[in-house]
């Protein structure tokens, strides 16, 4: 049963567009990563309502999420046209919409949660010529609609060049947690990815740098 209910999660990320994994509503839909240990938890819950009392295997145990090592598997995200390492485990997605001033950008989202991290990678709609015109002004206008999802502070703000595309390298907080985001304007998409961690940790783990590091556009 382990095996197929992983084999069913990988696939369904991999293989099937963002907009029919949120129509069938598999999951809830946290906002970033506000909700994530919340959906964790009810995810746990549901698989233990709907375990046989004769099924000898914990619903917790289908988690595949070592306590003392993390799992990572390849999502080729075809809509948004990219590839990214994630780790394996309860899996999440949305549609997230920021304001860009004037202007909303949708974006959609995939959030993996396994223990003491929180990963998220995001692809944003086609952007307009008008919207491309000034790249360092619409990734302040990302940056400060992620800030306004989030409520989260913005503790440095670093720009940076990816291959030939421009971006940020950006690192917020919230009560508890340090959240690193790299944003990268590519052709005419906005990409986004995060991860959090203990805000106790003040180096980026090389967790998150691995994360960061796989990001491919396909």
């Amino acid at each position: 049963m382990r095996n197929i209910l992983k084999s069913v999660i990988i696939l369904s990320c991999c293989y099937y567009p963002l907009g029919q994994l949120l129509a069938q509503g598999g999951f809830d839909r946290p906002t970033f990563f506000r909700d994530g240990q919340r959906l964790m938890e009810q995810e746990i819950q549901r698989l233990q309502q709907q375990s046989s009392p004769n099924n000898i295997e914990h619903p917790s145990q289908l988690l595949t999420i070592d306590r003392e090592q993390i799992r990572w598997q390849k999502i080729v995200f075809r809509d948004g046209n990219f590839s990214v390492w994630m780790p394996q485990g309860i899996q999440s997605s949305e549609t997230v919409i920021i304001s860009l001033g004037e202007n909303n950008l949708s974006f959609e989202v995939v959030a993996t949660h396994p223990q003491n991290y929180r990963f998220v990678a995001a692809y944003s709609d086609n952007l307009n010529p008008e919207q491309l015109y000034d790249s360092e002004q619409l990734l302040n206008q990302v940056k400060e609609g992620i800030i306004k999802e989030t409520n989260f502070t913005l503790l440095k703000d670093e720009s940076l060049t990816w291959q030939q595309y421009r971006g940020k390298k950006l690192t917020m907080q919230d009560e508890d947690e340090l959240i690193s985001f790299r944003v990268y304007l590519i052709s005419s998409k906005v990409y986004v990815l995060a991860a959090r961690q203990n805000h106790n940790n003040q180096n980026t783990s090389k967790n998150i740098v691995s994360f960061f590091e796989s990001f491919r556009v396909l």
